[in-house]
């Protein structure tokens, strides 16, 4: 009886060991601590023909001129995939900041979106989430020439990609995607590490890439 129960008690510890050890790894994995961040910037243009329009979103009236926005700032494992959604002990958002970031994001809605899907698993508190995304879209240069091609009938992702290359020498061509949808640019993503320095991508972000041979890039509204 005494060995069945000192067995008992051995599996119970390890038991008790291995799902501390889970949790460690859950929360290494989404606190800020080991995996990288990507900075995703929309081309508005191209959004609001495939859905803003639609909805009747004022990114996308006549004279807007809502061009690059930050779609997001996501947490990514290091060997690929991410986390979203995830339990935070951290406050939501206020009005104000949320509010605050409409002038990169051009939505406060979006703002608060992006803090429930990603930014509670950063381990940071929104105002230093929403901080963090605002000082990694100002490391990253959209030349002019990204932008005046809109209305160009049709653009090689390589060659807007390579435009985006020589204004952004840190960035590598492993250190960013454009991805593309209905024929049209969406998105340039970028991938960082927790200091906001250009580090590589995972080669599950690299196979979302836009592999179009040529695509629209929408005029400015």
């Amino acid at each position: 009886m005494t060995k069945i129960f000192s067995g008992l008690v051995i599996l119970l510890v390890l038991a008790v060991l291995s799902w501390q050890q889970f949790g460690e790894k859950q929360n290494t994995d989404t606190d800020g601590q080991s995996g990288y961040l990507m900075l995703a910037m929309t081309w508005t243009p191209s959004w609001c023909a495939v859905t803003g329009t639609e909805r009747g979103d004022d990114r996308c009236a006549t004279g807007s001129g809502a061009g690059w926005l930050v779609h997001g700032l996501w947490p990514q494992f290091e060997a690929g995939g991410w986390p979203e959604f995830c339990e935070t002990a951290q406050p939501a958002p206020t009005r104000a900041e949320t509010a605050a970031m409409m002038d990169i994001m051009g939505s406060d809605g979006l703002a608060l979106h992006q803090w429930r899907k990603h930014g509670t698993c950063s381990g940071l508190s929104p105002e230093r989430y929403f901080d963090k995304t605002r000082a990694a879209f100002a490391s990253v240069t959209l030349p002019d020439r990204i932008s005046s091609a809109g209305g160009r009938l049709r653009i090689a992702p390589g060659d807007l990609m390579a435009v985006f290359h020589a204004a952004n020498p840190d960035i590598r061509e492993n250190m960013a995607v454009l991805t593309c949808r209905e024929g049209m640019a969406q998105e340039i993503r970028v991938c960082l590490t927790h200091d906001l320095t250009p580090r590589p991508c995972d080669s599950d972000v690299l196979s979302r890439g836009c592999r179009a041979r040529n695509v629209a890039l929408p005029a400015l509204r």
